[in-house]
């Protein structure tokens, strides 16, 4: 796999797949039935990266994941059929830092006129 440039699901759906029921966005789920791959449960960042670095499974994770953790053997390669990942912002009501409506209106300038939904300073209940 580590020669491609870039996978699909049905491509890993033949390998055990680590995921983390904790912090992760990766379910057997993500595979339609006919093609759901075995999963091995792992409960942190450092367990899954070690379950893929070893070859015990492979790993469905974000974009950024690669950026912010990098890690010895083990290869970042997008899927070009997985699901947009939801991401929110969220942040403490009332702001406890004085830049959080800057940073709320560049979100909002950088998602554009995207399906993406932020209402400024709308506090969830």
């Amino acid at each position: 796999m580590t020669e491609r440039t870039e996978l699909t699901l049905a491509e890993l759906s033949g390998h055990t797949v680590a995921v983390n029921p904790v912090s992760g966005t990766t379910t057997a789920r993500l595979w339609p039935a006919a093609i759901r791959p075995a999963t091995i449960e792992v409960h942190d960042t450092e367990e899954w990266l070690v379950a893929v670095a070893s070859g015990r499974a492979v790993g469905v994770s974000a974009e950024a994941t690669g950026e912010v953790h990098p890690f010895p053997g083990v290869v970042y390669l997008p899927l070009r059929d997985a699901p947009p990942l939801p991401v929110s912002l969220v942040w403490h009501d009332p702001p406890t830092h004085p830049r959080v409506a800057d940073l709320v209106a560049l979100a909002h300038e950088l998602v554009g006129n995207s399906s993406t939904r932020l209402d400024g300073m709308r506090q969830s209940s």
